[in-house]
């Protein structure tokens, strides 16, 4: 009897200890990635304009984003002297793509704009206990045969995401996300991050990749971010027909 309450409370301090190590762990991280970020400081922010290319198919093309709280988002890209639309106006997803349909906009339907409301002007790491996320430390994995830090972040809705981290610099170098809707629901997108410049007293990635099924579909450079620039909600809002 003895020795089964001994291996009882034995069990018990190797659970307690794991989670307490795991605890530390995951603080440790976080702290690191806010203090490197300044994270504070993406509070004080409600827009954002970064200017870039694309690079997509064997084409360079010239890209603009703009963003607003808490989830407004509108991106064009200049094709063959052509624009093509991509928006979300906290209410409305729509596109404009002259080259599949004409150059009207057109809204797009339930499923993609449930997608595109889950695209936060913020990452989601910063204040997850109050957006009712949860975060896990799964351990060490190799991205690309580097040394990564892998954490889980369980979103209030369910969806998930894995970061993978560089354990000396505690920025993600890799985000892997999984499409909830749509034909490709199911299957993983993976964006690597690189490139972490500081724009005034904050560091950001200004090199982006794309990739689904281990393919690469898209490479992104920012060339210029502004922080706070004057962007009107009409900027995002879908044209109507006058």
């Amino acid at each position: 009897m003895k020795k089964i309450v001994q291996a009882v409370l034995t069990l018990i301090f190797l659970v307690s200890l794991g989670a307490t190590l795991q605890a530390q762990t995951i603080e440790q991280i976080l702290t690191n990635y806010y203090k490197n970020i300044n994270a504070d400081k993406w509070k004080t922010l409600n827009t954002m304009k970064m200017e870039g290319e694309a690079s997509v198919q064997g084409m360079t093309l010239n890209m603009t984003m703009l963003q607003k709280r808490p989830n407004l988002e509108k991106v064009v890209i200049d094709v063959m002297g052509k624009q093509v639309v991509e928006a979300y106006d906290g209410k409305d997803a729509w596109r404009v793509n002259p080259f599949m349909g004409g150059a009207e906009p057109v809204k797009k339907d339930a499923e993609e704009v449930k997608e595109a409301s889950k695209k936060m002007f913020e990452d989601d790491l910063i204040g997850y206990k109050e957006k009712g996320h949860k975060v896990e430390f799964q351990g060490k994995e190799e991205i690309d045969g580097a040394p990564t830090l892998k954490v889980k972040l369980t979103k209030k809705d369910g969806d998930e995401l894995l970061y993978f981290f560089d354990p000396e610099n505690y920025v993600p170098i890799m985000v892997r996300s999984f499409a909830s809707s749509g034909p490709s629901k199911g299957q993983a997108m993976e964006t690597y991050l690189s490139n972490y410049e500081k724009e005034g007293d904050m560091m950001m990635p200004h090199a982006l990749t794309n990739k689904m099924n281990g393919q690469t579909f898209m490479e992104i450079k920012i060339t210029k971010i502004e922080m706070n620039p004057k962007i009107e909600e009409t900027e995002f809002a879908f044209p109507e027909k006058k």
